[in-house]
């Protein structure tokens, strides 16, 4: 099992320079419940067939507080070989709405509930119990019935991934007019200095019909750029900030460097994303359909704005971070506009040569 006091050292040591040399992108997702959760409606050998049949490279099943062991779960005979359970739980404090994925864990994570706890304390010891058994965190929706916010998250240390996007259908990823998104969210944590990385996932619990309006399964996902396929090397280049997240749009390319970041989309995969029946995009009474590309700095300062397929953006000055968001707007027949997104990850600390 990869040792946490590797992945500490790997995200310590990250400079401004974001290396995306290795050859081979792979599709994951984080989250997603199973009958043993007691509140889904498929069992673990049919979930991971679902995403094994759709061509993800790795899945976690992350139920509410009890650990599966991957070798408990039964895979088709001659299927592909580039599929891996990654181990995991969602350790839950129901108190504090505090929900996080423990990723790729030696065994049960503690889930004590303790009403004296601040949110804050919460979700360091999420963080602190994942480390005790091997792994690592991430913060999940934390916009679910407005349980957290950025202030809470800023108390914490050794958390360097939340849940930026959740494809369930409750859980408030754009806020509302009381309460900010998580992407605004995610800018103030940068805008005060922490390193930290927006996952996207699917939070899956209903396989068996298909609704906008129930939670399911394709929602939303991580592309993760490594060398090899194996739940140690997913979870470092996570770590390190080697994936991009997406509710729909794929890219072709994206590279960051001290004082450059660039994107190019794949126009073809994405198209083909968005014929499925489960993706749900993000409402807007007003648009302008095709790709648009964001270049976003501190504060969420959006710097530059490309209509277009790919874009570049050279760093003029020293800044905190530099991000990259790709939007893909289509019209709906019934009036107005939808969304989808994939967002980059940020880069610490970019200045010009």
């Amino acid at each position: 099992m990869f040792k946490q006091s590797l992945l500490i050292a790997s995200i310590l040591s990250l400079s401004t320079l974001q290396s995306f040399a290795a050859d081979k992108w792979y599709k994951g997702n984080t989250h997603v419940h199973t009958t043993l959760s007691g509140h889904a409606d498929t069992t673990p050998d049919e979930v991971a067939k679902w995403y094994l049949d759709r061509e993800y490279n790795f899945l976690i099943l992350s139920e509410h507080n009890k650990f599966i062991d991957p070798a408990s779960v039964a895979l088709p005979e001659g299927r592909r070989e580039d599929f891996i359970l990654i181990p995991g739980e969602e350790v839950t404090d129901d108190n504090h709405v505090v929900h996080t994925t423990a990723m790729n864990i030696e065994d049960l994570v503690p889930w004590n509930t303790d009403e004296t706890r601040t949110t804050t304390e919460s979700i360091q010891y999420h963080v602190d119990g994942t480390h005790t058994h091997g792994g690592t965190t991430i913060l999940n929706h934390p916009n679910f019935e407005w349980a957290i916010r950025a202030s809470d998250i800023l108390g914490t240390h050794n958390l360097y991934m939340f849940e930026l996007y959740n494809g369930h259908n409750a859980v408030h990823n754009f806020g509302d007019e009381d309460h900010v998104s998580t992407e605004v969210m995610w800018d103030d944590l940068l805008s005060h200095g922490m390193k930290i990385y927006g996952v996207s996932s699917d939070d899956a619990h209903q396989f068996q019909t298909m609704s906008p309006n129930m939670s399911n399964p394709g929602r939303g996902w991580v592309m993760v750029k490594s060398d090899e396929l194996s739940a140690d090397s997913m979870t470092a280049a996570m770590l390190e900030g080697d994936f991009y997240a997406s509710s729909g749009v794929f890219l072709k390319s994206i590279k960051s460097s001290a004082n450059q970041y660039s994107v190019s989309v794949d126009r073809k995969k994405t198209a083909n994303a968005l014929e499925s029946n489960v993706l749900r995009g993000k409402y807007t009474k007003e648009g302008k359909e095709g790709f648009r590309i964001e270049f976003i700095g501190p504060e969420g300062k959006i710097l530059s704005t490309a209509n277009k397929n790919s874009a570049k953006f050279s760093v003029k000055e020293p800044m905190l971070y530099l991000r990259v968001k790709i939007t893909f707007t289509r019209a709906i027949s019934e009036g107005g506009y939808e969304e989808y997104y994939a967002w980059g990850q940020p880069v610490f600390n970019p200045a010009p040569k």
